[in-house]
């Protein structure tokens, strides 16, 4: 990923003074308690190149507090700065403290020990312990026992950098960074190499890349270990790690205007803007991405950057990513009793779990127009999912299983979804949990009062203008006002799907507007509601007793409605071509009771 721009910052905390303090507290009463005090003067700014680093650190005059977080990286990471120092990317700034250094006979750098001297103006590592770690570790002849992360060559034929040692076959060709770390070494070492003159001259150049590369530091001159505090406080509690999709759309989104664009580029806002179909909404930027990371091939629970340096050659195109996407969106929003069968699941919002807008996203770019057996499977095979869990967000290793399941063909594909989801389950919606619109449960509940076709004294509820105009589709019918004073599960219960109904906004107190209606003139759609002559009654005389009432309703409707979907009692049925081939995997079958409480 050639554009990656890529930099490390390290936190870190200092203690008080005693066993965790760097170095000798000076009183300022003037300063008072401020959490940030400042310093006498501002720090002094200049560039170290790696070279003096690696001086700096090797003579001791560089070294990290004792009471320092432990080193984090691994072997990625120092593959990472190493790669975007030989590229001439900002790798971050360093920040030190002047200090005086006693003389220590084990200082520690990465796994290795060696000798310091006592030093009269050396430099505490404030901001950058893991870089600079990394660039001493790697590219000093040190020994670091068994801690292989430091461990690295350098491949002249690939032009990348490699963690570990060489293979016998590789280490005649292959230089390690400890030799790339020092002129003298890397010249004995082409002394028994078998490299080209033209490799070799490409190594020396890469050598001279490294250590001549320049990073930008300061340098705090101060005693007032107060003063640190503030800006140690400053630097962890500052800045905001970019997201994903931020990454990808600054790495391969489209330009702006007149800026060159890569040439493979996608941007995830029109990705996001084709999904609206129908005002199905548009699904969250980090989920495009996913998604379509997904129709590539590749891992969406990876970092971009852990997907390898070319991952932009992988992607489908923007118009091959539009098109399937569009096509997910039109499955899930056919109702299930349609000659091309869907999910039935109109918007985004309704979704229980985004894992299925990411797989079936998958499944629409390879097999665009599967058959109306094949859909409605593929969606029985959805509810099921939801049913059994499945899909919850934290079986992230059933989505890569399922990912890369949607492969080869359609009926071997459709195969193995289903062989991850129970073929019998037995649905009981025994409890009503406190409503959430962003919850799964909360979302099968709507989808399930939904279901009913919604209306009012004149005529259907337009879910669709509640979600264009970003109000709730589901609202309070009695207010938590009219909450005080009852038991603890009344209270309950008025915070769960009991208490909601699918009404326009227009209506300010949905409990005053069901009062206004008559049951004789407004029966269709106070039943549309869940709302019977006797919950009626009860809502006019004891608003309690009507959560109670309508709370059994709404678990009833709900098991009814998933029983419908996932096909309860109903085979499962394949495309008539598939029975004339043989698969020796078997569906998984067990009964599940789906227990939501």
């Amino acid at each position: 990923m050639d554009r990656l721009l890529w930099a490390h910052r390290e936190v870190w905390h200092i203690g008080g003074v005693g066993q965790n303090s760097i170095g000798p507290t000076v009183a300022n009463p003037s300063r008072g308690s401020a959490l940030h005090t400042p310093l006498d003067k501002p720090p002094s700014a200049f560039t170290l190149t790696v070279r003096k680093i690696l001086n700096r650190v090797q003579a001791g005059e560089i070294r990290v507090p004792t009471f320092q977080r432990p080193l984090r990286w691994t072997a990625p990471d120092v593959l990472k700065l190493f790669d975007s120092i030989l590229k001439g990317y900002p790798v971050g700034s360093l920040l030190f403290w002047k200090h005086v250094f006693a003389p220590d006979p084990a200082l520690r750098i990465g796994n290795a020990r060696i000798d310091a001297p006592a030093v009269p103006d050396g430099w505490y590592i404030v901001d950058g312990q893991q870089r600079i770690t990394a660039l001493a570790a790697a590219l000093l002849d040190l020994d670091h026992g068994g801690d292989r992360r430091w461990t690295a060559r350098f491949d002249p034929t690939s032009s990348s950098f490699l963690s570990g040692p060489a293979e016998p076959s590789d280490q005649r060709r292959h230089v390690p960074l400890s030799v790339l770390g020092d002129i003298r070494r890397l010249g004995k070492w082409f002394r028994e190499c078998d490299l080209s003159d033209e490799e070799q001259n490409r190594v020396e150049e890469v050598q001279q890349r490294l250590l001549d590369y320049e990073v930008p530091a300061y340098l705090v001159e101060s005693d007032d270990a107060e003063a640190l505090r503030g800006i140690f406080a400053r630097l962890n509690s500052t800045g905001a790690r970019m997201r994903a999709d931020e990454v990808f759309q600054a790495l391969l989104g489209t330009g702006t205007p007149g800026e060159r664009s890569p040439s493979r580029s996608i941007d995830l806002v029109a990705l996001q803007q084709a999904c609206d179909l129908d005002n199905f909404g548009q699904p969250p930027r980090g989920e495009v991405l996913k998604a379509l990371l997904a129709m590539s091939g590749l891992d969406p629970t990876k970092r971009l950057e852990d997907l390898g340096e070319h991952v932009a050659t992988e992607l489908v195109s923007a118009s091959e990513a539009s098109e399937a996407l569009q096509r997910t969106v039109a499955f899930l929003q056919t109702s299930m009793d349609a000659a091309d069968p869907g999910a039935g699941i109109p918007a985004y919002d309704f979704v229980p779990y985004p894992v299925v807008f990411i797989l079936l996203a998958r499944w629409f770019h390879l097999f665009p127009e599967p058959d109306a057996t094949t859909r409605k499977e593929l969606s029985r095979w959805l509810w099921r999912a939801v049913v059994t869990g499945v899909h919850q967000r934290a079986e992230v290793s059933a989505m890569r299983y399922q990912i890369r399941a949607i492969t080869g063909t359609m009926e071997d594909s459709l195969r193995k979804l289903q062989s991850r989801v129970p073929v019998d389950v037995k649905i009981e919606w025994s409890t009503l949990d406190p409503f959430h619109a962003s919850h799964a449960a909360s979302r099968v509940e709507l989808l399930a009062l939904l279901s009913r076709g919604p209306r009012d004294r004149f005529g259907p509820v337009s879910w669709r203008a509640l979600i264009s105009g970003g109000k709730r589709v589901a609202r309070e019918i009695i207010r938590s006002s009219a909450w005080h004073g009852w038991e603890p599960e009344s209270q309950r219960l008025a915070r769960t799907a009991a208490n909601r109904a699918l009404l326009d906004a227009r209506h300010t107190g949905l409990s005053v507007e069901f009062r206004r209606w008559k049951w004789e003139d407004d029966r269709d759609a106070l039943e549309s509601h869940l709302i019977d002559e006797t919950g009626f009654k009860m809502l006019h005389d004891d608003p309690a007793a009507f959560l109670r009432h309508r709370g059994a309703r709404v678990r009833t409707e709900v098991s009814k409605f998933l029983s419908q979907r996932v096909g309860l009692d109903e085979p499962r049925l394949f495309p008539a071509e598939s029975y004339y081939e043989t698969d020796d995997m078997d569906p998984r079958a067990d009964t599940t009771k789906l227990e939501h409480s």
